[in-house]
């Protein structure tokens, strides 16, 4: 009897191991469409002495859309608006820009790595992401001000703070 209980007791404990391993925490797939309609409002950051950029974050169905400018001294340098759209093979945002000054198009990829940063590459280094020469990274502070961080050839170029606007419609 004392070595049917031995057994039992290695057994119980052997299963109890497994069981362990087995619950290991998974890590959970960030869901890269919720979290960009957290930027949803108007945002308004200082990229320079005098010069601003004000971006206005727009819903379009689960989508979403972004006029913005950059304006030095009350007058505009330039304008953009980008659409924002989910790749569901890549888990990424697809971005497309066009802006005022240029007939070309802009595509980046956007993901979130958590659920206040997001990283931001030209769409050609979607797979590869290290090896572009162009970087942002979107830092969420608090729901109504974030840090973007602008890199070039892995050197941070420019730090800037954003503040979301307050008006009727924002949260």
């Amino acid at each position: 009897m004392n070595f049917f209980c031995l057994t039992l007791s290695v057994a119980v404990f052997l299963l109890s191991l497994l069981n362990g391993v087995q619950a290991q925490p998974t890590t959970t797939k960030l869901n890269q469409v919720e979290l960009m309609q957290q930027l949803l409002g108007t945002w308004k950051g200082e990229l320079a002495k005098d010069t601003i950029m004000v971006m206005n974050w727009t819903s379009y169905g689960k989508a979403s859309e972004d006029n913005y400018k950059v304006v030095t001294k009350d007058k505009i340098l330039y304008s953009r608006k980008a659409i924002y759209g989910y790749d569901q093979k890549y888990d990424k945002i697809v971005v497309a820009a066009i802006a005022d000054n240029s007939p070309n198009i802009d595509l980046m990829a956007i993901w979130f790595s958590s659920k206040d940063t997001a990283n931001l590459v030209e769409y050609e280094y979607l797979s590869n992401p290290e090896k572009s020469n162009f970087k942002m990274q979107w830092i969420l502070i608090t729901p109504d001000s974030a840090k973007r961080i602008v890199i070039y050839n892995n050197k941070v170029e420019s730090v800037s703070t954003f503040l979301r606007e307050k008006n009727e419609q924002s949260h």
